[in-house]
């Protein structure tokens, strides 16, 4: 007689319970780390105008306090973008979308939900309005700044922040994406400290 041998309702109920254990797991592993949040670009994106990544170079040097770290470009052309588009149209998709965004409780200090995360927010909404429109990838870039000086609704806190750089037609933007305050990079009253701009 084999002592071993474990008695088949016993077989049966231990297999029924290595499942229900799986499944348990499964959804406790699984169901939080799905983010559920949706990133909603606005369509309609005017295709047509276009600069190349030497012209882009360019209006960097020509707009940007010298010795600014600007990433390599690794397109040879980039859409400009609308402004009467970006004031029609992107800005309020892009203020419903910080209001998603909060309403999930982020933004959070010391996570991704921060002024980087945002700035990365309204340039892949801008590159899926591009894809949509069948439009080059936009000219835009997440800028790192010192924040000396208010802007968008942000206080100077003395400390590096992300903003957004889109090239217009109207010239070049930054865009506070929390609050989609916009403003020339001429006029932007922290463009004295910006530290580097990276494109992609």
């Amino acid at each position: 007689m084999d002592l071993t041998a474990t008695h088949p309702t016993e077989v049966a109920a231990s297999a029924r319970f290595r499942l229900v254990w799986l499944v348990a797991a499964l959804l406790l592993g699984v169901l939080p780390a799905r983010a559920d949040l949706r990133i909603v670009a606005p369509s309609g994106m005017p295709p047509g105008k276009t600069i190349s990544a030497e012209k882009l170079w360019q209006e960097f040097d020509r707009t940007l306090p010298p010795g600014v770290w600007v990433s390599p470009l690794e397109s040879r052309e980039y859409a400009v973008i609308s402004a009467q588009w970006l004031r029609r149209a992107f800005l309020p998709a892009l203020s419903e979308q910080m209001k998603t965004l909060w309403a999930h409780g982020i933004p959070e200090e010391d996570t991704a939900g921060n002024c980087s995360g945002f700035a990365l927010v309204c340039r892949l909404m801008l590159g899926l309005s591009a894809m949509e429109a069948h439009a080059r990838a936009p000219a835009t870039a997440t800028v790192i700044v010192h924040q000396d000086r208010p802007f968008g609704g942000l206080s100077a806190t003395k400390e590096d922040h992300c903003v957004a750089y889109v090239l217009t037609d109207e010239g070049p933007w930054i865009i506070e994406a929390q609050s989609g305050a916009h403003v020339a990079v001429a006029d932007y009253p922290n463009r004295a400290t910006i530290k580097l701009v990276s494109v992609h």
